[in-house]
């Protein structure tokens, strides 16, 4: 799979691509706590022509976006923590001459 650059050369960019995904994927967390919460919407006029099992995820995609700054910074540290180190703990793992599949497995658990 090409070989390039290490890890530790490109903090910014896991962060960057983490905190890209957080922001994108924000609505669709929200709808499912909304949804695992037990929320109910109350369909209000402007959702007046969307059906019941839609409305969650307008209601979602809407503002206000309570949270949204501690949820996307705690969504953005852990995927870049959980990326960042596993490809990080490869390269230590190859380093120490461990077998590449062994270096692959094991930083994720």
């Amino acid at each position: 799979m090409g070989g390039g650059s290490l890890a530790k050369d490109h903090p910014v960019e896991y962060f960057s691509a983490s905190t890209l995904a957080a922001v994108v994927n924000y609505p669709l967390w929200r709808a499912s706590a909304l949804g695992q919460s037990g929320f109910r919407i109350v369909t209000q006029s402007n959702f007046a022509s969307v059906p019941p099992s839609l409305a969650p995820y307008l209601y979602a995609f809407s503002p206000p976006y309570k949270g949204l700054s501690g949820t996307v910074m705690g969504m953005s540290w852990a995927r870049a923590a959980i990326f960042y180190g596993s490809d990080r703990g490869k390269e230590v793992l190859e380093s120490m001459g461990v077998s590449h599949t062994v270096a692959t497995i094991l930083p994720p658990l």
